[in-house]
């Protein structure tokens, strides 16, 4: 029986029959027979019309925020001037668009940072296209069968198409922090990512998908399966703490559902998208105060503004870098808009104490001592009692005994933290294996960290992708992590693991983990320590 492997989401598996979707799109090249002006009136309504449509996404669609960064990119004015001026060489608009998007994929193509963007841009582009042409080009899949789609890779807009014919997903591309990940994992679907022989596989084709094996078996059965985690608690409360991640009220809304007791990561950024000037300081606080008044009771902790070239927004006014992921994002930020920082910061308070909440702080992307003490003493000048930092760098690791009386708490972002640590961009389609959150490396990094913490009496939370892996929760937990941050959708399940084992269990899961070489083996080994427990 043939076994192809790549990388697991999720542990539940499913049969299906393999259906094969083309992802390949090349409009041909165009002219127009009108004027500029003409050719404009046709591409604007389009990119609204696209631009609305993630919005819509953003809203209605687990980890909305993917949906609200796509929002951003397709409305970029760099990008709508380019097309322009394809216009003007005589080419039409949706063709102008698309060429001019290409032609950005091209020149950033040997920039790591880009390449998972480069594949989004391209699909929105050629979602443009398609609405200057009246072409439909959505997803179709057929409904009332058990499929498992194949593709090079999926676009986030693809994945709100699937239905409930879509028992598995599986890419040749991508890894754990891919989109399409993220995506299948807040909607229950079983998925491969990283299948380098998905060629293979053709439409109608009988499998197996399997991500607890991190295999696909051509005629395989679910008998054949590996054998699922069983998250039966067996106690009242977890071992830890678990809050919800949030980025709307939506959010807010499905996290307190699925039992989560607080919020360890509220991305306040979502209220900026599009907005070409700042927003005051009162629409701030009233974007805010809706999220907090649907969270769960307990803490709420807030991020302040988490974006930069890498993220663009357009009162920002950034200039572009040949390397966004190593420039000015995060906290860095206030080095460049040294009032916005202030602003938001008082938005939330006033937030906090119109919902009748206490609102704890953090900021993101801090490298250095200094910016800890800076980022402190501004928060707490504004009144805000818990102050915290994003722990994503390796260098504030290496800072934290320097911390004692600075912040109250640490956040790790295994995401970035992961990136920076392996030199591997989180998005980069052929980097998945380096950026699974059961790296050893990773997992010593994060023992390390509470380690030092607990040294100075500072309490240490996840808030990555590893905390919304219930058997990776129990890690963390015998790791000495203080609390976890899940997406709402796997507040339930991490829950239920956190409950179905004691602190001794925990830490003897977390010791054999950290004994191994390898991912699979440490992610493998931990299964096996879980079920013997």
């Amino acid at each position: 029986m043939t076994e192809l492997n790549g990388i697991g989401i999720g542990e539940t598996a499913a049969e299906g029959l393999i259906h094969r979707v083309e992802t390949e799109f090349n409009p041909k090249p165009k002219n127009h027979s009108g004027s500029v002006e003409e050719q404009v009136a046709i591409l604007k309504p389009a990119i609204e019309a696209i631009t609305a449509e993630m919005e819509a996404l953003a809203e209605s669609e687990h980890d909305g925020e993917i949906f609200e960064a796509l929002s951003m990119l397709v409305a970029d004015e760099a990008l709508f001037d380019e097309a322009v001026a394809k216009i003007e060489q005589g080419s039409d608009a949706g063709t102008s668009f698309y060429q001019a998007t290409v032609d950005m994929s091209e020149i950033l193509k040997d920039d790591p940072d880009f390449a998972e963007r480069a594949s989004d841009m391209l699909d929105l582009a050629k979602r443009v296209w398609a609405k200057t042409e009246g072409i439909n080009l959505e997803l179709e899949i057929p409904e009332g069968e058990s499929l498992i789609l194949v593709a090079e890779d999926f676009a986030p807009a693809d994945t709100a198409k699937f239905n409930s014919s879509v028992k598995g997903v599986i890419t040749k591309n991508g890894g754990p922090t891919s989109h399409v990940a993220i995506l299948c994992r807040s909607k229950s679907i079983p998925a491969l990512v990283g299948v380098r022989d998905a060629d293979k596989l053709t439409s109608g084709q009988a499998v197996l998908i399997d991500p607890a094996g991190d295999r696909v078996l051509i005629g395989g059965k679910v008998d054949q399966a590996t054998v699922s985690m069983a998250f039966i608690p067996e106690f009242d409360e977890p071992l830890i703490p678990v809050y919800g991640n949030v980025g709307s009220a939506a959010d807010a809304q499905k996290a307190e559902a699925g039992g989560a007791t607080g919020v360890g990561l509220f991305r306040t950024e979502f209220v900026f998208l599009n907005q070409a000037e700042t927003p005051s300081q009162s629409e701030q606080a009233k974007a805010y105060q809706s999220v907090i008044e649907e969270a769960p009771q307990g803490e709420f902790i807030a991020r302040t503004l988490d974006a930069g070239s890498d993220k663009p927004l357009p009162f920002l006014e950034i200039e572009d870098e040949e390397n966004p992921a190593l420039g000015i994002r995060g906290f860095r930020i206030n080095d460049t808009n040294p009032l916005f920082s202030g602003e938001q910061l008082k938005a939330l308070k006033a937030a906090g104490d119109a919902a009748g909440r206490k609102v704890s702080v953090m900021a993101p992307m801090v490298s250095r001592l200094s910016e800890a003490k800076e980022f402190a003493q501004l928060a707490r000048g504004h009144g805000f009692e818990r102050v915290g930092i994003m722990v994503e760098t390796p260098s504030i690791i290496f800072q934290l005994k320097h911390l004692e009386g600075v912040v109250d708490f640490l956040s790790i972002g295994t995401n970035d933290l992961s990136q920076y640590l392996f030199a591997a961009d989180r998005l980069h389609p052929k980097l998945g294996n380096l950026l699974d959150v059961w790296q050893p490396a990773l997992l010593e990094s994060i023992s390390y960290t509470v380690e030092q913490a607990n040294k100075v009496g500072i309490k240490v939370g996840v808030c990555g992708e590893a905390a919304s892996d219930p058997l990776l929760a129990v890690v963390l937990a015998g790791l000495g992590v203080h609390t976890v941050s899940a997406s709402p959708s796997q507040v339930e399940n991490v829950t239920n693991a956190l409950k179905a084992v004691n602190k001794a269990q925990a830490i003897k899961i977390a010791e054999i983990a950290l004994s191994k070489n390898r991912a699979n083996e440490a992610r493998n080994a931990a299964k096996q320590a879980f079920a013997d427990r």
